[in-house]
């Protein structure tokens, strides 16, 4: 096969390849005003990202439980919190995202993070669960559990070694 065919080959099986990739965009485009071509796979990743199955979680997304895709803008200010380092349930999110707040550094709302969906963040046990074993609307009553160092996992260890000690010796 001489080198003129072979480009020629070439170039039409990117065309294709191409043209192939531009006719998914524009069906996705229409379906959901996407505005820029992308490779097939790309395309695949966002129809399979934004179609998440929520069929296994009982209750109503959105009505039972948030559905965030990202921490939304909120008041939640960590100078109001009653220690630092401390992790810390947004409730105007329905605790789907919580704080961490530190020194600073991250301002004043700290580290924000969201819990996956179907789960919301419980100030009781300092972990995301599932919706329905949470009552997120008294989250603010266990923001003083950041104080006890044997539940704030962000309490430095000498500070937790010390805490034990201390209560050995009661």
């Amino acid at each position: 096969m001489n080198k003129a065919v072979f480009f020629a080959v070439l170039l039409v099986a990117v065309y294709l390849a191409h043209d192939n990739e531009a006719r998914v965009v524009k069906k996705d485009r229409a379906r959901r005003g996407v505005v820029a071509i992308a490779p097939l796979a790309v395309v695949q990743k966002r129809r399979d990202r934004d179609e998440q199955d929520l069929s296994k979680v009982p209750g109503v997304p959105g009505v039972d439980y948030p559905l965030f895709r990202s921490v939304p803008p909120t008041h939640f200010d960590c100078n109001a919190v009653p220690a630092r380092p401390g992790m810390y349930a947004n409730v105007e999110t329905g605790c789907q995202a919580y704080h961490v707040c530190h020194d600073g550094r991250e301002g004043h709302q700290g580290a924000a993070f969201l819990c996956p969906n179907g789960t919301i963040f419980s100030q009781k046990e300092f972990t995301c669960d599932h919706w329905y074993n949470v009552d997120c609307q008294s989250s603010p009553s266990y923001y003083s559990l950041n104080l006890d160092p044997a539940k704030n996992p962000y309490f430095e260890r000498a500070h937790k070694e010390a805490a034990a000690a201390a209560l050995v010796h009661f």
